[in-house]
Formats: C-alpha cells, sequence, structure tokens
C-alpha cells in the first residue's frame, strides 16, 4: 500500500520562523509559476483539518495558525509542488498519461491510508486537496510502474543481469575525522598525504590505519569494517558507492563524508552464486528498484531550472552535484517571511 507523499517529507526538519503570504509565484518551475495560494491551499488543508494536524505535531511540533505557519513547514509544501510539476512536466514531455483506474486505485489507497481514531481523516480535508494527494501519488506509482519495467520484478532474472549487484567485498580504512577541528578540506588533503606513504611504500596501510585512524575500532583491526554486501554493511552513502566501485586490492583516494576522509581498501571481493543468495535476492532487488526510482527521480528535477522566491527560502541545487547526489528542496529563509504591500487594484473595491 502506498502512503500519502505528505507523510513522507521531512518534516522532522521544521523551524521555528513564522510566515504569512504574499502576492508573488511562490516558485518558478521551467516556466510554469506555483502560486502562492497553491501553497496556501496545502496549508490551510493541513492546519485545518484537526486530527491529522495533531498527529503532525505530536510528531514534529505545533504548526503556527491564525494565517501564519511556520516557514519550514510550508517550504516541505513547497518542495512537494515542485517536485510533482517537474515529474508532470516529464511524464507529459514522454507522452505518459496517469490513467484514471490508477487514480481510482490510489485513492482508495489512500483513504485507507488516512484512517484515524474518529473516522476518515482524508474525508476532513477539501476536494480540492483530496485531489492534489490522489494525483501526487498516482504520479509517484507511474513512475514507479516505469523503473519497475526497465528493471524487472523477478529476483533470479535479475541476478543474472546485474550479478555485480550482489556483490560481496571486505573492507578496510583509515579515517581522519573532522570531530578534532579539522574542515573537510584538510581531512581531505591529510588523506591524500597518508595515500602517498603507502603508495610509495614508505608505509604499509595496515601501520598508517593502527598508527594514524581516528576509527579507533577498526585501527585496532589493522583498518578492518568486515565483510558483506551493500545490505549487510550498510555504510554511509558516499562511502558505499566509494566502496563497492573498487576492484580487489584496489586503495581508495580520499573519500569525503560527514565523518572525514577515508582510505579505502577492498581486501576481497566476490558474487556468490545464485543458489547461495536465497531469499536476500528479493530485498536486493527491492534495493535496486528504490535506487532506480530515485535515480529516475534526480535526473528529473536535476535536469530543470527552479526559482523560488526569496521570502519562501532558496532551491538547494549544488545538492546534485554532490559525489552522491541528493534531491535538491526549499531551504527556508532564517527569519520570517514578510508580505510585500498588496498593489492597489485598478478595479477599485
Amino acid at each position: 500500500m502506498r502512503k500519502p507523499l505528505l507523510s513522507l517529507l521531512a518534516l522532522a526538519l521544521l523551524a521555528p520562523a513564522c510566515s504569512t503570504f504574499g502576492e508573488q509565484p511562490a516558485a518558478t518551475v521551467d516556466g510554469v509559476e506555483i502560486s502562492v495560494d497553491d501553497v496556501k491551499a496545502d496549508i490551510d488543508a493541513v492546519t485545518t483539518n484537526q486530527e491529522y494536524r495533531e498527529s503532525i505535531e505530536d510528531q514534529y511540533g505545533e504548526i503556527e495558525g491564525d494565517g501564519t505557519f511556520d516557514a519550514a513547514f510550508a517550504a516541505q509544501l513547497l518542495t512537494l509542488r515542485i517536485y510533482i510539476e517537474l515529474l508532470d512536466q516529464h511524464l507529459e514531455d514522454e507522452g505518459i498519461e496517469v490513467p484514471q483506474d490508477l487514480l481510482d486505485q490510489v485513492e482508495e489507497e489512500v483513504r485507507s491510508s488516512f484512517e484515524g481514531q474518529s473516522g476518515n481523516i482524508y474525508d476532513e480535508f477539501p476536494a480540492e486537496y483530496q485531489e492534489t494527494v490522489v494525483h501526487q501519488q498516482a504520479v509517484i506509482a507511474v513512475i514507479e510502474d516505469q523503473v519497475r519495467a526497465e528493471i524487472g520484478d523477478d529476483p533470479e532474472a535479475f541476478y543474472e543481469a546485474n550479478p555485480e549487484e550482489f556483490a560481496e567485498v571486505c573492507l578496510a580504512h583509515i579515517l581522519v575525522g573532522v570531530q578534532g577541528g579539522l574542515s573537510p578540506e584538510e581531512a581531505e588533503e591529510r588523506a591524500a598525504e597518508l595515500r602517498a606513504s603507502i603508495e610509495t611504500g614508505a608505509s604499509t596501510f595496515e601501520e598508517v590505519a593502527r598508527d594514524e585512524s581516528d576509527d579507533t575500532a577498526a585501527a585496532e583491526a589493522e583498518g578492518s569494517l568486515g565483510c558483506g554486501s551493500r545490505q549487510q554493511l550498510q555504510f554511509d552513502p558516499t562511502f558505499e558507492a566509494a566502496a563497492f566501485a573498487l576492484e580487489e586490492g584496489e586503495l581508495s583516494e580520499p573519500v569525503v563524508t560527514q565523518f572525514g576522509a577515508h582510505l579505502i581498501l577492498v581486501t576481497e571481493r566476490s558474487i556468490p552464486p545464485y543458489d547461495e543468495v536465497g531469499d536476500d535476492a528479493m530485498t536486493v532487488l527491492q534495493d535496486s528498484l528504490s535506487r532506480g526510482f530515485n535515480e529516475y527521480v534526480l535526473d528529473v528535477i536535476c535536469a530543470t531550472d527552479v526559482d523560488v522566491s526569496s521570502r519562501y527560502g532558496t532551491w538547494t541545487s549544488a545538492s546534485c552535484r554532490e559525489v552522491v547526489p541528493t534531491l535538491p528542496r526549499v531551504e527556508p529563509p532564517d527569519g520570517p517571511i514578510r508580505d510585500e504591500p498588496e498593489a492597489p487594484s485598478l478595479l477599485g473595491g
């Protein structure tokens, strides 16, 4: 069952700033405007649905009412509007329609997922907002179907076509951490010096890992992090992407994560036969479908110009250019969003 997209937003990032609405477009997406009224309608739909609002506030804190709203909450809703507008445009360009039978199916799923203590929360939303949520979910479902058609849904066939997805590696690393006050750039520079020492033969990887690594637990094992698949090891995404791209015996260039700069060594690499993969094959397939969906959405959203009104925040397009790209979003302003003076009406009144 698909969950309503609103519940999937990172609402935990809400900030305490409050805002009111002005007249200019909240955002322009490849020439298409997302109006302030669109965002306000989403805010009103949430804040006036008492049980749904309470369920959000129980998890993420209070949302202001009486014509004001939390700036980061508005940024989350505007981000979702931007995503769906971009995906809508892409599907239209590709000649892909959202069929009515899918809309009907999704509406039933959404209605079911909104069941609450006092009845169905979905029924308390305005009809226009109900249509918005169903359309958002249906767009996601269409894209999921596109990805599934490309990747497939048979675990054994997927294994035969993508054996590297099942790779198991044994890893070791050396960490130059940033917790001690080093900047990421300084940590990367120091890691490069340590790598040069290893490459020239002045030191062995094991010696540097034992004596220099800021990962003290791994240092005791000469940098070893153990063995396993992507699913078993569950590393930081940037670290994982770099590690599983290495050949056996290959030492990476410095890899910068939130923890610092790493030198990664793959000491063993193998691909188990299918009969040893067992039930994990479906897990690997599902992970691949999730990554495929994320890559599809990233490609669409990162390829298009988005202009966000400064009153609502900034569009974090730089995230598209990271080593492991992440979806851009509307980053809310530091302080409250202020209304601009309303222009006088030429019609009077």
